[in-house]
């Protein structure tokens, strides 16, 4: 796990981190259960240890996925969660003797063994230490969601840019195909007819570059960057009249 290789943050989506930053949450709320039914069966409640096992259960998988991936989940895939998970915070190794402990505890109960009063006290002691760490792990996955949100704005700027730059030319083309018409007289009639409908698609074009300005501030970046899905940005009776042109 360890020499796990990150992955580039355009691999994981939005939708993904969001997942992530999730399951982290919830193993804050884990772990804070399964410390305090640890110390309810302790003293004496026997449906604490059930819930206690299935808890640690949980917690145990869900770390597993968090750190090493599965299908869905890509593991630690940052250079910023692999130094808080393996480098000087030893996220993986504190988690992981906590879980070790926590089944110790439940062993000993389920044996009565007079140790297990040490075993829950020091899992209550760990309980604090432990919520601040799954703490920064959620804060490290909301920072990755930031690096997401931020590179797709800044990719919506691009396209905006593009756009901007293809309408100023198309319009230039549009010009000089309406000044090419007007000097061919009659004959250009005919091509007058196209080079309004481009204009007209010009200026489509245009709207669609303010509203990708506009609303790129609140789109949802949990989906993939790229070029919104673009419909017949050309009505019937344009189309119509530019058939007419060609007949």
């Amino acid at each position: 796990m360890k020499g796990r290789t990150p992955i580039n943050h355009d691999a994981v989506s939005g939708e993904v981190i969001g997942e992530l930053i999730n399951l982290s949450g919830r193993q804050r709320m884990l772990s804070q259960r399964i410390v305090l039914h640890v110390l309810l069966a302790s003293r004496g409640d026997s449906a604490a240890l059930d819930v206690v096992k299935t808890c640690l259960a949980t917690f145990a998988a869900t770390h597993t996925d968090l750190v090493s991936g599965n299908a869905r989940l890509p593991g630690v895939f940052s250079d910023a969660l692999k130094q808080l998970y393996f480098g000087t915070a030893c996220a993986d190794d504190l988690i992981r003797r906590f879980i070790a402990r926590t089944a110790d505890a439940i062993a000993s109960l389920e044996s009565g063994a007079a140790a297990s009063d040490e075993q829950v006290d020091a899992l209550v002691m760990q309980a604090t230490p432990l919520l601040e760490l799954l703490q920064q792990i959620t804060l490290a996955y909301q920072k990755e969601m930031h690096g997401i949100e931020t590179a797709a704005k800044k990719r919506q700027a691009e396209i905006a840019e593009q756009l901007g730059s293809i309408s100023m030319q198309a319009n230039i083309v549009a010009l000089n195909a309406r000044i090419a018409a007007a000097r061919a007289g009659q004959f250009g009639r005919e091509f007058a007819v196209i080079t309004t409908v481009l204009a007209d698609i010009i200026k489509e074009m245009d709207q669609l570059i303010h509203s990708v300005v506009d609303t790129r501030e609140s789109r949802d970046t949990r989906q993939a960057p790229g070029i919104p899905t673009q419909r017949n940005t050309v009505p019937q009776s344009r189309q119509a009249n530019a058939g007419r042109a060609y007949q």
